[in-house]
């Protein structure tokens, strides 16, 4: 009678402890899911905002006149420059910009102006974007050290293991054919890994200055591009 006692109860004992650990496991599963959501659209806007900087190249035609660019906007060097190339990719859902003005000059300005001002509220998105992945990415790690601390796998069997029953109750619930090798290896299979915002490749978002603040840099340059290379300009401002 005894015996079946705590065979019942080591059977309770190992549903709780296993239910338990598989709940929660669960959670943080649905977590590092949202997480992949997450970069998923991040990654989506990164191709949306890298589009818009294309865009202000094309413009520019030159890469000179890029780094100036880059300069006024603080920049080392001019995002996305190196991946964007001639790529048509990264220029497709670009809408057109439509401006009016007297000049081609005056309406070329106008273009300048306005595509940097579409490029900051795309920086804006996707800043906010990598943002919100990183704190999550920082939530779930959190959460993914409580739980390894709470319920290390090896600790939990090497438990139910060393419990006081018989053999043959020990072999029909747990089994006691693993090797130390083999109990590691499935404490290995099951761990998780820290969720790092890297592992997504992004490029790191950077911080534009407000359109109002660099207008005149920026009309500036518009007036030397457009002194240079007014032939090309011509066919954009139709």
């Amino acid at each position: 009678m005894q015996d079946d006692f705590i065979s019942a109860l080591t059977l309770e004992v190992k549903e709780e402890v296993i239910q338990n650990y598989l709940y929660e496991r669960r959670l943080i599963e649905e977590q590092i899911h949202y997480v992949e959501e997450l970069a998923e659209h991040a990654a989506q806007l990164q191709e949306l905002l890298s589009g818009r900087f294309a865009r202000m190249y094309d413009l520019l035609f030159e890469t000179g006149f890029i780094n100036k660019f880059a300069n006024i906007l603080g920049l080392k060097e001019p995002p996305f420059n190196d991946r964007i190339g001639k790529d048509s990719k990264y220029r497709k859902n670009v809408q057109l910009i439509k401006v009016h003005g007297l000049t081609d000059w005056a309406r070329f300005r106008k273009l300048v102006l306005e595509a940097y001002q579409r490029l900051v509220t795309w920086n804006d998105k996707y800043k906010e974007a990598c943002e919100n992945l990183k704190e999550e990415c920082k939530a779930v790690n959190t959460n993914l050290e409580k739980f390894e601390k709470n319920h290390d796998l090896l600790t939990i069997i090497n438990f139910l293991k060393s419990m006081d029953v018989g053999e043959i109750v020990k072999k029909h619930f747990m089994g006691v054919n693993f090797t130390p090798e083999e109990l590691g290896a499935v404490e290995k299979s099951l761990h998780f890994k820290p969720v790092q915002i890297e592992q997504f490749n992004l490029i790191q978002p950077t911080q534009l200055p407000d359109p109002d603040t660099v207008q005149k840099e920026l009309g500036a340059l518009a007036n030397t591009v457009y002194a240079k290379c007014s032939n090309k300009i011509k066919e954009l401002v139709k």
